[in-house]
């Protein structure tokens, strides 16, 4: 629970006593400022038990593995950023160490026997000089050993990024995770899939009694609220949680560690008979059996086979009939229903249909305006009806959709995976300026009616941040990274000009030898390719590449420095990527990437500086590469993209992607002007509760960017509170 609370609120549990040393004291803070972070109430100290020195180095543990600092750094060019030799030289000099082991024409006296066998000779490489082996460019233990023990002593960085901790009285560190709990429970939109982890040990060691179950709304967090209720054998909760089929697969996906998105196949558990009988009551009473059997009919005759609906089918006779119909095939579908009456061109029994479900009928109500244009005023009136009755996430993102989409020339998709795609906009220009007003001012009022539900603002001051107009409201976290800064894709981050920006990637091979490569392409200000920097071409102006590392059994580590001031003119935009040429998924290893703020960078500093860490997150897709974030140059900005891209297993490389790169690039860079931003969600609130706007200083209730009642990057407050 410490270590849940330390990642998750930034709280450092404190025990209550007669006061912590002064020399205790001290070591503590020191220590903590020398990982970059900082204790905003250290005078709680005074009074805390001396027993928390027991806990400290628990706790620093914790704060290094948030930052990346639990791992060594080494990267292939010891010497990087000064030392790293020229592409050509350095490509000649490995294929002659190559033909030379190949046909054995090193013997041991020329230089070195690596622990692979490879000869190194002196003559062709100075090995001071190199973290792996130069030739293969794989990890040699020796050579790894003496360059972590070289980097290790060198000087540290004199910027710090600074991350505030509070300390709290551990018995109030029970009610500060169950306020967390609460969040990320009564979320409205997705939460990352990261938490669910530390959600299930909360929820273990705290129980669900505390809980309002009407108001666990996301079918996800209901399965994991499911999960432990079967593990219990709480019968009453579980059925009150789950009341579908579909319900039930995401229970299934829970107690296997699968998917509970179902964006990936699950696996379902073993069932005793009591077990089989709670599941087809589930299912007995379900309202929209049939439907719901269809929209994953391959799992379900799977899992009929081990259900065996048939036999019991005097006690749960709908649901065997529904089986047998599902193996039939004759069953008629919501969806299938709406294409036959959509085919059969009847407007007012589609619409009389889809007012059925409000939610559907927003997502196609752009399609029905299309296709029905002589019935706008009808499809506008049903709109408006049943537009309250949709949630307030589906009604921001039509408003955003609405706004922009006669006007843009491709339109962007992030599925359930954390995988885009940027298809043609066949709808560009084709709404009338009527219909548009129509829709904005309907959209506008059941916005404001449906977030006048929460809790007024009456007679309460309110400040709204400026910055949040760079913060998209983080509507899509289900495959987000779990990091140290979390933020809706698109968000674009401030970032000093004056320094360096450090990438760097961090991987241990899994089940087998994995080669990652960290690159970035240079774009123009349309997104036109400007040059890029890899493992393929090592430096361009103000980039530089630490080298390509090859396998990981030890941790491999490149780096890439970007300086900003000294980038070629034209450049507008480094767009940052790490490929998977070999081996192992990311989400089957250990690996994390992010970036730090340099003010030193040459080689008598340490490559990696916990302290100077602005961001790390795990990388965890299943895909070629990942795209983590863009640089925008001019605006001196960090845009946010947290994307996984292609589907080919191995030899992916920057040259081959880079045009799929920009055109990814180029939509997520607009996000902030057709996306949903904090600013907008923030004023729409002040609004819909009758709030006043007023100075910070002045403000009851404040919403920014960190340390305010609502802050942007408490993501799960956020998708709690204001959606």
């Amino acid at each position: 629970m410490k270590s849940i609370a330390i990642r998750r609120l930034r709280i450092l549990p404190v025990p209550k006593g007669d006061g912590v040393s002064v020399k205790r004291k001290l070591v503590m803070l020191s220590e903590f400022a020398n990982l970059g972070y900082r204790v905003t109430n250290p005078e709680l100290l005074d009074s805390a038990s001396d027993a928390l020195f027991l806990d400290y180095k628990a706790y620093a543990d914790t704060l290094k593995d948030m930052r990346g600092g639990d791992v060594d750094y080494v990267p292939l060019f010891v010497g990087f950023p000064d030392k790293v030799p020229d592409d050509d030289q350095y490509f000649s000099e490995r294929v002659l160490g190559y033909v030379g082991n190949a046909f054995h024409l090193f013997e041991d006296s020329d230089g070195t026997r690596l622990e692979s066998g490879v000869v190194v000779p002196a003559w062709l490489f100075d090995l001071e000089q190199f973290g792996a082996d130069p030739i293969t460019q794989f990890q040699s233990k020796s050579l790894w050993d003496k360059a972590k023990d070289r980097i290790s002593r060198r000087k540290s960085d004199a910027h710090t990024e600074w991350i505030d901790l509070e300390l709290v009285w551990a018995d109030d560190v029970p009610t500060r995770l169950g306020e967390w709990l609460k969040n990320c429970l009564y979320a409205k939109s997705s939460i990352k899939a990261e938490l669910h982890d530390d959600i299930r040990s909360v929820l273990k060691f705290s129980g669900t009694d505390q809980l309002d179950l009407d108001q666990v709304e996301l079918k996800e967090n209901r399965a994991l609220l499911s999960q432990i209720s079967w593990a219990s054998g709480n019968d009453d909760t579980l059925t009150a949680l789950a009341k579908t089929p579909t319900d039930v697969l995401r229970l299934f996906a829970a107690l296997t560690e699968s998917d509970i998105s179902l964006a990936a196949p699950i696996k379902f558990p073993r069932m005793n008979r009591r077990q089989r009988r709670l599941i087809l009551g589930i299912l007995e009473r379900s309202d929209s059996l049939a439907e719901d059997l269809v929209r994953y009919k391959g799992l379900w005759r799977e899992i009929g086979r081990f259900l065996h609906p048939g036999e019991y089918a005097k006690a749960y006779p709908k649901t065997a009939n529904a089986f047998d119909n599902l193996r039939n095939g004759t069953i008629q579908t919501f969806d299938g229903r709406t294409e036959k009456l959509m085919g059969d061109a009847d407007a007012g029994a589609v619409l009389h249909h889809l007012s059925a479900r409000p939610g559907v009928l927003g997502r196609k109500v752009h399609e029905l305006l299309r296709r029905f244009p002589e019935s706008s005023a009808a499809i506008l009136e049903r709109f408006g009806a049943v537009a309250q009755s949709m949630t307030a996430k589906t009604l921001l993102v039509l408003r955003s959709y609405f706004a922009t989409i006669n006007d843009a020339e491709f339109r962007t998709v992030i599925n359930k995976r954390g995988k885009i795609k940027v298809l043609p906009n066949n709808s560009q220009g084709a709404m009338s300026a009527a219909q548009r007003g129509a829709l904005s001012k309907l959209l506008e009022q059941a916005l404001l009616g449906k977030l006048a539900e929460k809790e007024s603002w009456k007679d309460r001051n309110v400040w709204i941040d400026p910055e949040l107009a760079r913060y998209t409201v983080p509507l899509q976290q289900r495959a987000a990274s779990d990091g140290l800064v979390t933020v809706g894709r698109g968000t674009r981050l401030p970032i000093q000009f004056d320094k360096v920006l450090r990438l760097f990637v961090y991987w241990k091979n899994g089940s087998r030898r994995t080669d990652l490569d960290l690159s970035v392409i240079q774009f123009d200000k349309k997104f036109h390719y400007a040059g890029h920097v890899s493992y393929t071409n090592l430096a361009a102006s103000g980039i530089v590449h630490s080298g390509d590392l090859q396998s990981a059994p030890h941790g491999a580590a490149e780096f890439i420095d970007i300086t900003m001031k000294k980038i070629k003119r034209g450049v507008r935009y480094v767009g940052v990527q790490v490929y998977r040429y070999h081996g192992n998924s990311f989400h089957e290893m250990d690996c994390h990437a992010g970036w730090m703020a340099r003010s030193n960078v040459d080689a008598n500093y340490k490559s990696f500086d916990i302290k100077t860490v602005t961001n790390k997150f795990d990388l965890n897709g299943n895909s070629a590469y990942c795209l983590p974030l863009i640089v925008d140059l001019k605006n001196a900005e960090v845009i946010m993209t947290d994307l996984y891209m292609g589907s080919k297993a191995f030899h992916n490389h920057v040259e081959r992607e880079h045009e799929n790169v920009a055109m990814a690039s180029r939509e997520i860079a607009k996000f902030v002007d057709t996306r949903p931003t904090m600013k907008e969600l923030a004023e729409l609130h002040l609004a819909a509760r009758g709030g006043q706007a007023a100075e910070r200083d002045e403000a009851d209730v404040t919403i920014g960017v960190d340390g305010c009642t609502i802050s942007a990057t408490n993501l799960e407050a956020v998708l709690h509170e204001l959606l």
